[in-house]
């Protein structure tokens, strides 16, 4: 049976065993990523990657011993201080040996813990792959770009994992074949005279058996030539020391030409890398895409001090990040209010120093004119994202709540992110009765602290489609940047 061995350069083995190292310590990388957030700097999230601390405890791999189950206790030969069933006291003062605490030892020896550095694409997979858009529908429109990958026939190079290994060993066949037919002709021909000579010796054989010479056409040359030496090979037993010299010269002509035949086929190479392995294509299929514009809506005003400000930019930062990694056609809308709004660029949004009473409704009736102006024509996903303290008028209440009722008419979701260390403000209650409303379309989240940030986050954004998938999960979106 024919092996197909690939010889060629392959990638280490370290990839795969770093990826199980990651999981194993999901816990220690989920204590990093939540001090990442809650202490970096706002626009420096994730930036060049984080570090892991490990302790070493948490590095042990479990051993299966024979026949060592259960509980044991043993007093090891040369102990002349303890016997079986004392207790040891507990080490006074430092950390002892190997506390990995930064401590000396009285030996001065001890383990550090075990520190290794998370890349950022590492850290962006660990906060983004498993979310999603909700409700994201499919729109079909011809200036869409997204695009998957479809088979696209065979071509002669390729990556290792796309070898096509029926159509490599098909290929290699047809050449080997092509490239030893002149010379199993060769012999064919050889062998039928040299079967003619020696025949001519045997009285008793037909003239036509004699005569015919190649074997029927339709064979195999393999077993053509197989059964011609056969047949040769039972005439020289029988006349070999028959034939004349002339005759017996020409034989051994003919085994010095066959010899020299047989040795061109050995040299005819089994595989050919550059023209007999077969490696599956796929190039991109253009495909309806899912086009989603998010508005982002920040309450600046001057109920918001610094740090709450701050949270509500990393919430931000954390969105547009994800937006940007996941999805192709998004636009984002930044819009900032006080007791009046206005629709900004990315760095005014979260560098911008304003402040003022407070008008919630300002930035709603904003958010709903640009939807009338630009994202009317039924081809957009549209969402919206809202970070605020809850403080707003009592007498603005009442117009917010008539104005989510339009805006939800239209959109897929709306996020709504109080930001409070005390209890929820007026406009929670008011959105409280939105959400009753909405449920499958309206979410809200409350955050005290920064470590509140990314559990928010991540409530808001889990896949809720069927089967626990959105239909962001199932259109697979692949190359992605900010529309």
């Amino acid at each position: 049976m024919t092996q197909v061995v690939d010889r060629r350069a392959q990638p280490g083995t370290t990839t795969s065993s770093r990826e199980r190292f990651v999981r194993r310590n999901k816990k220690h990388i989920k204590e990093a990523v939540d001090r990442a957030i809650s202490n970096g700097n706002v626009t420096d999230i994730g930036s060049g990657g984080v570090d892991v601390t490990v302790p070493k405890r948490d590095l042990s791999e479990p051993i299966i011993h024979h026949g060592q189950g259960g509980i044991n206790d043993r007093v090891h030969p040369g102990n002349k201080e303890f016997i079986k069933g004392d207790r040891l006291p507990r080490p006074q003062g430092g950390g002892g040996r190997g506390s990995g605490k930064g401590e000396a030892s009285e030996d001065g020896e001890g383990e550090d813990d075990f520190t290794f550095h998370l890349s950022e694409e590492e850290f962006l997979n660990y906060l983004f792959d498993d979310l999603a858009l909700p409700n994201l529908e499919e729109k079909k429109e011809a200036d869409l770009e997204r695009t998957k990958l479809a088979p696209a026939g065979i071509v002669s190079s390729g990556a290792p994992n796309k070898l096509h290994l029926l159509r490599s060993k098909r290929q290699k066949m047809g050449r080997v074949i092509a490239a030893r037919k002149p010379w199993n002709d060769k012999i064919l021909e050889l062998l039928a005279e040299e079967k003619e000579i020696l025949g001519s010796y045997d009285s008793d054989a037909p003239t036509e058996k004699i005569v015919s010479g190649l074997p029927k056409a339709w064979s195999p040359k393999r077993d053509q030539i197989r059964g011609l030496e056969k047949e040769v090979s039972s005439l020289k037993d029988k006349f070999g020391v028959a034939v004349s010299g002339e005759h017996a010269a020409r034989i051994a002509d003919i085994e010095i030409e066959i010899a020299a035949a047989k040795r061109g086929i050995s040299l005819i190479p089994g595989w050919n890398e550059s023209t007999d392995l077969k490696f599956r294509l796929s190039l991109p299929k253009p495909i309806p895409n899912s086009k989603a514009v998010m508005f982002c809506v920040m309450d600046v005003s001057g109920s918001m001090d610094e740090e709450t400000k701050n949270k509500a930019k990393i919430f931000y930062f954390l969105l547009y990040r994800f937006l940007k990694r996941h999805y192709q056609k998004t636009d984002v809308v930044f819009i900032r209010h006080h007791t009046q709004a206005e629709e900004v660029n990315e760095h005014d949004f979260f560098y911008k120093k304003e402040s003022g009473g407070t008008m919630v409704s300002s930035a709603l009736t904003l958010m709903k004119n640009i939807m009338n102006q630009r994202y009317n024509d039924g081809n957009w996903n549209i969402y919206g994202a809202q970070a605020s303290d809850g403080d707003n008028w009592e007498s603005d209440n009442g117009k917010c709540r008539t104005l989510m009722d339009d805006i939800l008419k239209d959109t897929q979701a709306y996020f709504y992110t109080e930001i409070t260390d005390g209890s929820h403000q007026n406009l929670w209650r008011t959105y409280e009765n939105v959400k009753s409303a909405y449920p499958e379309k309206f979410w809200m989240g409350h955050i005290v602290d920064r470590k509140d940030i990314f559990p928010v986050f991540r409530e808001f954004f889990k896949r809720n489609g069927k089967d626990g998938q959105s239909v962001a999960s199932q259109l697979k979106p692949q190359a992605y940047a900010i529309g």
